[in-house]
């Protein structure tokens, strides 16, 4: 039998795997000690699925192909996975009027699997999930992940009382906002696997363009102002899309650069201001923004931008010019 591994041919022999599930823990073990992981694998060019491993003979295979990758591709594939069981979840219950009692069963399990996924990213990626939030459609803004896990839970537990359409809209509601939280997730970690040096020209970027989007800022509220608020709208959205973008990519540049060297950002302070306050009070804005805008509060919309925003985004411009520094010193 010829291994491979991202298609390079392993140098190595069998000594008594007996079948794919041993040979699948063995190299899962070897590549452990070197912190990668299996993302995927094929057989003699085929795709197969993990519990079907330990009934196919070592004997009959020519050819294993494994796929593995380190901690943020195991991450990324992971979401992915996340992503699709949510997506069957929803198109499930929005076929059926009530919730049977296997049915109620299946989904207490798959909720307990995503407990343990974001147990594994927080150990993982060094990163408070469980502080996480995301806003709630309808809601008065937004909460906290382990909240809507929890109500999931609970509208699960009810299931047996009451298993009917209303219930399960209950449901979907809370995974919709779940998807929300997994959709932004995804985003970020695909920005944290971007290459340094593309993060650090987006850091470059964002410091060059700071004065256009404190302008452009400016300019949304007095669309607001002047009635015309589908060009306001508009603006905003393109904005707060771009702003979310450089400061995932602050984030992974500092991910990386912890991985690389041993330190990133935490020592970068500004008149004894650290950066992450700075970045952390931002995105609570933007966070403030977006509950402002899903309530349909224009008036709190304005104040945000006429008196918060603009003055967070002209105050982050010193310490993008030190991360640039930093970065820089660290190279040379």
């Amino acid at each position: 039998m010829q291994i491979y591994v991202n298609e390079q041919e392993l140098d190595a022999e069998l000594t008594g795997e007996k079948n794919l599930q041993q040979i699948y823990e063995a190299v899962s073990d070897w590549i452990a000690d070197h912190k990668r992981y299996i993302l995927g694998l094929k057989v003699d060019s085929t795709d197969v699925s993990l519990s079907s491993l330990n009934a196919i003979e070592a004997a009959g295979v020519q050819r294993v192909d494994f796929y593995v990758g380190d901690e943020l591709d195991m991450v990324l594939t992971t979401v992915g996975e996340l992503d699709r069981y949510v997506d069957q979840i929803g198109a499930t219950l929005y076929e059926i009027d009530s919730v049977g009692p296997e049915d109620a069963e299946n989904l207490r399990e798959g909720i307990q699997w995503i407990r343990q996924i974001l147990h594994s990213f927080s150990s993982i990626l060094s990163l408070d999930l469980s502080a996480m939030s995301v806003l709630v459609p309808g809601s008065q803004g937004s909460e906290a992940i382990d909240r809507i896990i929890e109500r999931l839970e609970k509208r699960v537990d009810r299931f047996a009382q009451d298993n009917g359409r209303a219930a399960i809209e209950d449901f979907l509601e809370d995974l919709r906002s779940f998807k929300f939280f997994v959709m932004k997730l995804y985003l970020q970690l695909r920005t944290m696997s971007a290459r340094s040096e593309d993060l650090i020209a987006m850091v470059d970027e964002f410091e060059k363009r700071i004065p256009e989007i404190v302008q452009e800022t400016a300019s949304i509220n007095a669309s607001f102002n002047a009635g015309k608020d589908f060009t306001a709208l508009e603006t905003l959205d393109r904005t707060t899309g771009v702003l979310n973008e450089y400061i995932a990519a602050l984030y992974a540049l500092d991910y990386q650069l912890k991985k690389s060297r041993g330190r990133g950002f935490q020592e970068i302070e500004v008149a004894g201001v650290s950066f992450f306050t700075a970045a952390s009070e931002l995105t609570a804005l933007l966070k403030d923004l977006s509950s402002a805008l899903e309530e349909n509060d224009i008036v709190a919309t304005g104040d945000i931008l006429e008196y918060e925003l603009t003055e967070k985004l002209s105050a982050l411009a010193p310490y993008l010019t030190e991360i640039r520094r930093f970065t820089l010193a660290g190279k040379a």
